[in-house]
């Protein structure tokens, strides 16, 4: 009679260790969720600095066809160029002669 328990008691620790490890490591188990979840906020931030990146071009558009001054701002800055008449000093640093 007690080895029936104990046979009884080693099947039942058997089935529970197995159900745990099926709970936690399976394919739908509590460790892919988890990591499922951190990769859909992960995407989820991604998207959402990508819509504000978008957001920001659409606004540099508008300006870019709009905005006299800034256009002229954008010519000087990156481009180097001048009205003309005008003069343009270069201004130098005395240590570096």
């Amino acid at each position: 009679m007690k080895s029936f328990f104990s046979l009884t008691n080693l099947l039942m620790v058997t089935i529970f260790v197995g159900c745990i490890s099926l709970l936690l490591f399976s394919d739908r188990g509590l460790i892919n969720l988890w990591s499922l979840k951190k990769e859909k906020l992960e995407i989820q931030n991604e998207i959402n600095d990508l819509r504000n990146q978008i957001a920001m071009l659409e606004k540099e558009e508008e300006k870019l066809k709009f905005d006299e001054k800034y256009i002229e701002k954008i010519a000087r800055e990156k481009f180097k160029m001048v009205k003309p008449g005008e003069r343009v000093f270069k201004v130098t640093d005395g240590e570096s002669n």
